[in-house]
């Protein structure tokens, strides 16, 4: 249940009540209303427990850690300096001329398309060009990307906004009817370069990737014959060349059907198995149920294996039995959404169901291969399982080291965490992402309001601290093995937070009540920590709500401490940021 109630012009300090008179019967009945609000949070509370309560703050010890993978600094001597927060000194990659793009894309064995789902927002699009990365490197394809993307909403007026890129309306351009039954300014979005979030000449160190107009230059095609329809590949419109460009389309239902396990290479899968009767393939089917995959931890358990069986010898049985080991990544709360990649799992699959993705389409030989329609949502990172770990470490290496904001947004999240330092005396300090907006409408955020919104958060953030008090006495960091990726010392250097600091906060709420409230509970917005000159250094891009919460997300990653929810994909990217910095895994906190 949600009491809202707010006086006009005015947000209260604490949460707001409505007024009292001094009527006898008035205040008989608020009086009465108090009984019933406090009869309910007691019956909430025996329902669902302490709706503030957090997990313990002891951590695992060490060897839980050392067991998943992880891996521990215990060597650090008192004194050594930070590295992992120095600034910016690689040379920015140059611009590639089209003649270069078009000999890099000769190169490879063709080109890799795909529908590209625009109408989401920014983070859930970025987590699609990674898959797709990761497509087109398997296949030796170069990858065509979109040359625009949509942001959502302005910092400022409409009119403001669309002086400096083109406005049009999302649900006209995508085809889709979401956004009609909301006001105007909440309808409109802005194509903007795709060059504003991602950082392409440095992509482009890594991988063979061409932006769709370069393609349609390098194709005889007016550039100007780009649809946005929400991303997708128009066979009929780009293939007009001459002589006329060879297709071969994989449609998502032919991805992965239902009870399919798509992996990255299967082709040298053993599929001999024993034909002796076994208890252990109907237990593991009665385990998965209708999943396609079953964790590592649970398949040990339902067949009843000793601990005097290893890894080894249970691998080795499962595939006598026709069961298969993949790698992937654990979901937050079980759920595909914030698309993490810090948490890398076992799963167990059925042998019949897998399918290798560079089996079947390695050897395509048209000149672009399209995959049709949806594969995002709910899916693993890479939408596929993988055969080895170091498969699937190369999705990590195009998380961490691939995908990258603009050089612009990176320095500027420099001097802002500069700021943010000076904020809290040098101290270590926390952050959080506070979703509203949308949320908010599909009621995906807490129900109880902005007041115990807020307080959840705190709350998390308390724990927090005293996790980072505990990694600070312990000489010890805990942090996923990432390549050319080192521990952040600043973990066992810097003084841990103070209770009273403040905290920076990351939220899309526009309304300047709300905002002004948030401030008053300790929080740190993005306006408090930039200058007129930062802005008129950046550019018009940062009116854009997207490029600020670029901007945002890119100094959560930079926190010592992050709490977020789990259904967010920015969240989810921060995470992913925080991986790549070298943060101690114990301290970023999804639910």
């Amino acid at each position: 249940m949600v009491l809202t109630v707010l006086r006009p012009r005015r947000l209260q300090s604490t949460l707001p009540f409505p007024s009292i008179t001094t009527s006898t019967t008035k205040r008989r009945n608020f009086f009465t209303l108090l009984g019933v609000m406090a009869t309910m949070v007691i019956l909430v509370n025996m329902l669902w427990g302490d709706i503030y309560a957090t997990e313990t703050t002891r951590m695992p010890p060490v060897k839980h850690w050392q067991s998943l993978g992880y891996r521990i600094e215990t060597n650090y001597a008192p004194g050594a300096n930070s590295t992992a927060k120095a600034h910016l000194t690689e040379v920015v990659a140059e611009e590639w001329t089209l003649e270069r793009i078009k000999e890099v894309a000769e190169s490879s064995k063709g080109y890799y398309a795909r529908d590209f789902s625009l109408h989401l927002g920014w983070n859930n699009v970025r987590y699609i060009i990674e898959t797709a990365l990761l497509h087109a490197q398997l296949l030796d394809r170069t990858l065509i990307l979109p040359t625009y993307v949509y942001a959502r909403t302005c910092e400022w007026s409409i009119e403001l906004c669309e002086s400096f890129a083109t406005m049009v309306n999302r649900g006209e351009e995508m085809n889709t009817y979401q956004w009609n039954k909301l006001p105007k300014e909440l309808q409109m979005g802005w194509k903007i370069p795709l060059e504003i979030m991602l950082d392409i000449p440095h992509l482009r160190k890594h991988h063979k990737v061409i932006l769709l107009k370069d393609w349609l230059k390098i194709h005889g095609l007016d550039p100007a014959i780009e649809m946005g329809r929400n991303g997708d590949w128009w066979p009929m419109l780009y293939s007009r060349t001459s002589p006329p460009t060879s297709i071969h389309t994989i449609s998502s239902w032919e991805y992965d059907p239902q009870g399919v396990v798509r992996v990255d290479d299967a082709s040298k899968l053993s599929r001999i198995v024993t034909d002796k009767p076994s208890v252990i393939p109907p237990k593991l089917e009665n385990a998965l149920g209708d999943n396609v995959a079953l964790d590592w931890e649970d398949a040990r358990r339902v067949t009843d294996v000793g601990r005097d069986v290893s890894d080894e010898e249970f691998e080795h049985m499962l595939a006598q039995h026709g069961w298969v080991t993949t790698y992937t990544f654990h979901g937050p709360a079980n759920r595909e959404f914030a698309k993490s990649i810090t948490e890398p799992i076992r799963q167990v699959a059925p042998m019949e169901r897998v399918r290798g993705f560079v089996d079947e389409y390695g050897n395509i030989p048209h000149k672009i291969l399209y995959l049709q329609g949806e594969i995002h949502m709910p899916r693993k990172p890479g939408s596929m399982r993988f055969m080895t770990p170091s498969a699937r470490d190369k999705m990590i290496d195009i998380v961490v080291h691939s995908i990258r904001s603009p050089d612009r947004v990176r320095k500027l999240a420099e001097r802002v965490y500069d700021r943010m330092m000076e904020k809290v005396g040098g101290r270590m300090w926390m952050a959080a992402h506070m979703r509203r907006g949308d949320f908010v409408r599909l009621g995906w955020v807490t129900k109880l309001g902005l007041g115990p919104h807020t307080k959840r958060i705190k709350s998390r953030l308390t724990d927090g601290r005293k996790i980072l008090e505990q990694i600070r006495g312990s000489n010890v960091l805990i942090t996923l093995p990432i390549r050319d990726v080192e521990p952040d010392k600043d973990y066992l250097i810097l003084s841990p937070p103070l209770p009273d600091d403040p905290f920076f906060l990351a939220t899309d709420e526009k309304d300047p009540r709300i905002r002004k409230w948030l401030k008053r509970q300790g929080a740190v917005l993005i306006e408090d920590l930039l200058t007129p000159e930062d802005r008129r250094e950046f550019g018009w891009s940062i009116l854009v709500t997207d490029v600020k919460g670029l901007l945002e997300q890119v100094l959560l990653g930079k926190s010592y401490y992050f709490y977020g929810h789990t259904l967010s994909s920015v969240a989810g990217g921060a995470v992913n940021l925080r991986a790549g910095n070298g943060a101690d895994i114990r301290t970023s906190l999804l639910d």
